[in-house]
């Protein structure tokens, strides 16, 4: 009876073992970045967080910001001072054992800016200011202040108000076009590809960095590092590394 107890006793206790050490091989990723809050450079006290997360971010002077330990997945980042939420960044990817580097977010208040007390030196620098100085009245008809994509910035500050994907605080892609609209293309742009990460050369995306036990066999960015070298018996642990027949890719190699 004591040696039919402690068999119960181990049985029961099992899966609990097996599921600690399941969930401590719990791969996750991270986003990092910094914020860039209508030139000032950093902004103390802003808010970045993932609805639903149970934690927010609070910027320092430097305006850097880090969520850890995420699974992988598609996060929107939300951007908030105060009561107000000022930005927003939609499908964010993060990978396994990688870090989502956003580099600098630059963004302001999605209003046109209020009119500056100082006057303008010249007739050519009252020009050259004068779309900064445009003040957007609830329910204006002025072309300057509406909102065609619904991005939330109004035409004034949206380099092109017809794509919702292009704005001032956008996330800049590699595709040849100054998504966040700040004058340049595809600074700092983020790439990522499957199973690693990529970069950006000519608004063209490569591969630059596989996961572990993952390799690029063909040279298409577009499916990133496609083969598992741990167990494909065509690239066993690396690039058209051939087992025979008979044999079995395990771990890398061919047995």
């Amino acid at each position: 009876m004591h040696f039919l107890f402690r068999l119960a006793v181990v049985v029961m206790c099992l899966p609990v073992s097996l599921g600690a050490v399941a969930a401590d091989k719990t791969k996750t990723g991270s986003i990092q970045g910094s914020v860039n809050f209508c030139g000032q450079g950093g902004v103390e006290g802003m808010q970045v967080y993932i609805p639903g997360l149970p934690y927010v971010v609070i910027t320092g002077a430097d305006g850097r910001f880090q969520l850890p330990k995420l699974p992988p997945g598609s996060y929107d980042l939300h951007y908030r001072l105060g009561e107000r939420l000022l930005n927003r960044n939609a499908g964010v990817k993060v990978m396994a054992n990688l870090v989502t580097d956003l580099s600098v977010i630059s963004f302001c208040d999605h209003v046109v800016a209020p009119p500056t007390t100082a006057p303008a030196t010249s007739p050519q620098a009252a020009a050259v200011a004068a779309p900064e100085e445009k003040t957007c009245a609830a329910g204006s008809t002025d072309p300057a202040c509406q909102d065609a994509d619904g991005d939330g910035v109004v035409a004034a500050r949206d380099c092109d108000d017809h794509n919702a994907k292009i704005h001032p605080g956008a996330v800049e892609s590699c595709d040849g076009v100054d998504n966040n609209c700040n004058g340049q293309v595809d600074e700092n742009a983020l790439v990522m590809v499957s199973h690693g990460m990529g970069s950006c050369q000519s608004g063209q995306v490569i591969v630059q960095q596989c996961q572990k036990g993952f390799s690029d066999c063909d040279g298409q960015a577009s499916n990133g590092c496609e083969v598992d070298i741990e167990n494909d018996p065509e690239h066993c642990g690396s690039c058209s590394n051939a087992c025979t027949p008979t044999e079995l890719c395990i771990a890398g190699g061919c047995e």
